[in-house]
């Protein structure tokens, strides 16, 4: 193309074909047929055999088309290849991931970079103790790490110009927070991710999800898929920052037993020295749920005692350990199967009540019987109810499938509670590693107060 034409005084304009002149159609019959004329320009286009000196050609207007089909069809054929590629579980990106190579005898197929290896897996250790990206990109700016672009700088000799010389440790969370969700490090190649509209506007725009094309297990791992999604389900807890003395180490773990949703903290008030916790619907009106309290300092105690517990035992002997641990979850699931089962018949059965109200609710809102602004009101109720209501049978579901640990999950956890033999406080790092999450359930109501919490290990314990 001919860049600034308006701009400048040119008596000829010589290219080597119609494609040259534009980008797409509109552009070129523009030039052809208005701006060249008006400004008496000669316009030659020597491999398409025109020369506007000699008369106007018929033919150009159809070349032009041709020329733009022709663009398109290019840009549909790479498109498709790079999607073949993805399907079978190539490399098609500019450059490695960082802590991976191109294969050298092979440029589609990933290889792991050891020494930048060791810095993703730290990224991922911290990551799983609950420490937040920028805290983590903190650490390995102090550490001296060469950010992703520095170091491969620093082996290739290219991106010069892709990150700032002066500062080549200097993380930042978006960084971190990108290596954190990509799922290249599990040993799977994820693509399909961007694209373009058309041909003709080549921003590139982000996929839906559900729409990238993943091939598992394309090359070698550098983190586990158990450690990955614990990592992703970390991140996508929000944290407070109005925790008042102190932390709130069970931040995005409680779950109410009746609706599934997460317990709130709730800041100590006058004589109480300890904040507490209740269900996040219940707040909202106590028509939804019910409140599930629980002291701080009470579910504190109870889950260090726990874990106190389990260590204990851990170190007197793995075979007692694993034995223990079988009879407990053998316990758990006879006690608890009977109980889910019925609050699971419950549930479904009061969503299947909200169809049919939240059906005839519409037709009255049709018929004129309930106005607009009643059924906006009484629809987002019983929205948000049967929501909840998914969302505790999705949870009740889940327990019932569970199944025993298998040997392999024993063994991590075994290893897991070996590292907290001599365990004197709970921090988020401490509860991140060890629990999945726990299930508060509703007091008994009696004196003195008894009250039932699940604590759900991971590895499926």
């Amino acid at each position: 193309m001919i860049d600034d034409i308006e701009n400048d005084k040119i008596g000829i304009v010589l290219c080597k074909d119609l494609s040259r002149l534009g980008r797409n159609n509109a552009m070129v019959a523009y030039y052809t047929e208005i701006f060249f004329p008006q400004n008496d320009i000669r316009f030659i286009a020597l491999n398409d055999n025109i020369d506007t000196l000699y008369g106007e050609n018929e033919i150009m207007g159809f070349k032009s088309i041709i020329n733009e089909y022709y663009a398109r069809d290019i840009s549909k054929k790479i498109r498709s290849s790079f999607k073949v590629r993805a399907q079978k579980g190539e490399f098609t990106g500019t450059y490695a991931p960082y802590g991976y190579l191109r294969d050298p005898e092979n440029k589609h197929k990933l290889i792991v970079d050891e020494h930048a290896a060791t810095h993703v897996k730290k990224m991922f250790a911290l990551a799983a103790q609950g420490v937040p990206a920028k805290t983590i990109a903190g650490i390995m700016t102090n550490d001296g790490i060469l950010i992703p672009r520095a170091y491969s700088h620093q082996r290739t000799g290219k991106w010069k110009n892709m990150f700032n010389a002066d500062l080549p440790t200097l993380w930042n969370k978006g960084c971190v927070q990108n290596i954190l969700k990509n799922r290249v490090y599990m040993g799977h190649m994820v693509g399909g991710k961007q694209s373009v509209k058309s041909f003709k506007v080549k921003k590139l725009e982000n996929v839906p999800q559900e729409n990238w094309i993943t091939v598992c297990n394309t090359h070698k791992a550098i983190i586990n898929e158990d450690e990955f999604w614990h990592v992703q389900k970390l991140a996508s807890v929000k944290r407070p920052t109005n925790i008042r003395k102190g932390e709130n180490v069970f931040v995005g773990k409680l779950r109410c037993s009746s609706c599934g949703r997460n317990l709130a903290y709730q800041n100590s008030q006058g004589r109480h020295k300890h904040g507490s916790f209740c269900c996040n619907r219940y707040r909202r009106s106590s028509k939804l749920c019910t409140s599930h309290y629980i002291g701080y300092h009470i579910l504190y105690d109870a889950i260090l005692n726990d874990i106190r517990r389990l260590a204990e035992i851990c170190g007197q002997s793995e075979e007692d350990f694993k034995a223990y641990v079988k009879q407990l979850c053998d316990d758990k699931n006879d006690a608890g199967e009977s109980h889910n089962k019925k609050e699971l018949e419950k549930a479904r059965s009061r969503s299947a009540e909200l169809d049919i109200i939240i059906k005839r609710l519409f037709e009255q809102n049709a018929l004129g019987v309930i106005p607009d602004d009643r059924f906006a009101i009484l629809f987002g109720d019983y929205t948000a109810e049967q929501n909840g209501l998914q969302s505790a049978i999705n949870a009740l579901k889940s327990q019932l499938d569970k199944q025993n640990p298998d040997d392999e999950n024993m063994e991590m956890f075994y290893g897991l509670i070996k590292k907290f033999t001599d365990i004197e406080k709970l921090t988020t790092g401490v509860i991140s590693e060890l629990i999945d999450h726990i299930v508060i359930y509703d007091s008994d109501g009696g004196t003195p107060r008894r009250q039932k919490v699940d604590i759900f290990y991971r590895h499926k314990v």
